[in-house]
């Protein structure tokens, strides 16, 4: 026995208040002139004291909340119609002080002969943890990720740079680029960093720690160097300050990524 199902075409429907019209568009309609606009729109409409049961037809998927509907009604009187207003309020707009100060590090750091680059936040498990020869932490981890390679959020920004020195080997040397951008704890708090990344022949610890010193400097911040041992840099050619971590990354790690010639790096905190 077979069960035929068929669609259901009829129109379904929404019910819109005038007064909640009026609200959103700033006008005196009455509910006969916002039926007539409905109309207009090819809406089924009946007015029952001042909320009207609208007749929604099913080709209509992008209705979804009667905010649709007030956005159809706006249309059919006409944006040209509407008369600005000036809002009865005053507020005086300024740059937020944080971001003037990441302002300020991105700037120093083009000075120093560093690139910007921009990655996503999102990132995944090979490439923060297991390409950059660390432990895997605790992340903020997508429900439903469109592909495996965003599949989490990033922990720190240097992953992230070393995936945009491996797009660019075939580019020449040498290559000193440079992120200020966010990072997730595994408590999904928000954290600003600044990381960079110095590729060629010559690099070494000296070179990426005057470009970490002059950095610091320029933030009025005078740095405390101790010995650090991070998975990530070789033993011995790494050091850290109260702001981050910096030094000459394992050839382990240049492998993971396809580079062929040293790298030095370092990642520092800005909130």
């Amino acid at each position: 026995m077979f069960i035929m199902l068929r669609p259901d075409l009829g129109p379904r429907v929404v019910d819109l208040d005038v007064a909640y019209v009026n609200q959103l568009l700033g006008l005196q309609l009455k509910p006969p002139e916002v039926k007539a606009l409905l109309e207009k729109m090819r809406f089924g409409v009946e007015d029952s004291k001042g909320m009207l049961k609208v007749k929604v037809p099913p080709y209509r998927a992008d209705i979804m909340h009667p905010i649709d509907l007030v956005e159809d009604v706006a249309i059919a009187y006409g944006y040209m119609n509407f008369k600005p207003q000036v809002p009865k309020i005053y507020a005086l707009g300024k740059a937020d002080p944080f971001e003037v100060y990441c302002e300020e590090v991105r700037d120093f750091m083009v000075g120093l002969e560093f690139r910007e680059v921009m990655t996503l936040l999102l990132s995944n498990p090979h490439d923060l943890f297991e390409r950059m020869n660390v432990p895997v932490e605790a992340a903020v981890e997508a429900v439903k990720p469109v592909s495996l390679e965003q599949s989490m959020a990033r922990t720190w920004l240097l992953p992230s740079l070393m995936v945009v020195l491996e797009k660019n080997r075939n580019r020449e040397y040498p290559q000193r680029i440079f992120e200020v951008g966010d990072v997730l704890d595994a408590d999904g708090k928000t954290r600003t960093k600044v990381s960079g990344v110095i590729a060629h022949s010559r690099t070494n610890f000296s070179e990426i720690k005057a470009s970490v010193s002059g950095l610091l400097a320029s933030m009025r911040i005078t740095p405390e160097y101790e010995p650090h041992i991070h998975p990530s840099f070789i033993e011995g050619r790494c050091a850290r300050n109260q702001a981050g971590f910096l030094g000459e990354l394992s050839p382990r790690v240049l492998s993971n990524f396809g580079l062929e010639v040293p790298a030095t790096a370092f990642e520092l905190n800005l909130s």
